[in-house]
C-alpha cells in the first residue's frame, strides 16, 4: 500500500509539473529561445511528436519537439528557434502588410520574407516572417541569431 502512496504521489507531481511557475509564453515566445531541454519538458510537458529536419548541410539537422502550434528546434540542450502559427499577433495566412504596423520601427522587408531583431535580450533574436508571392505569412520563425 505505501509503495502505491509513493507512486501515485510521484505520477501526480510529474503530471503537474507543467502547471508550477505559469508564464504567458504566448505574449512573449522569444523569451523561451535559450531554455534548456529539461526545462523546456519541465514547462511543456513530454512532446506531442519529436523529429529530425535537415538543413543545406549536415552541421544544420535539428531535433524538433513538437507542441500542437508550436514546435522547439533544440541545439545541443537547449531552444535555439521556435515555429509558431502565431507571435505577437500576428497570424499565418495574414497580409505581410500587418507586420511594419504591428511591430514598428526596425522591421527589415526583403522578398520573401520580413526580419525584426530585439535588441533587449542576453543574445540577438530575431523573429522571420516567410512571404508567399501574394504578400501572405506563410511561418513565422523565432531563432538566436547569433549562432
Amino acid at each position: 500500500m505505501r509503495k502505491c502512496v509513493i507512486w501515485a504521489g510521484i505520477l501526480f507531481i510529474l503530471c503537474t509539473l507543467p502547471a508550477w511557475g505559469q508564464y504567458d509564453y504566448a505574449n512573449d515566445p522569444a523569451s523561451l529561445v535559450g531554455v534548456s531541454l529539461r526545462d523546456l519538458i519541465a514547462m511543456f510537458g513530454v512532446p506531442q511528436s519529436v523529429y529530425v529536419t535537415r538543413g543545406p548541410n549536415t552541421w544544420q539537422d535539428d531535433v524538433v519537439f513538437a507542441y500542437g502550434e508550436w514546435e522547439f528546434y533544440i541545439y545541443r540542450d537547449r531552444v535555439w528557434q521556435l515555429s509558431l502559427k502565431a507571435a505577437y499577433g500576428i497570424k499565418i495566412g495574414e497580409r505581410r502588410d500587418v507586420i511594419p504596423l504591428i511591430l514598428g520601427n526596425g522591421v527589415q522587408i526583403y522578398d520573401g520574407f520580413i526580419l525584426y531583431t530585439y535588441s533587449n535580450r542576453s543574445w540577438p533574436v530575431t523573429i522571420r516572417f516567410n512571404t508567399d508571392q501574394y504578400g501572405l505569412i506563410t511561418a513565422i520563425f523565432i531563432y538566436r541569431s547569433d549562432l
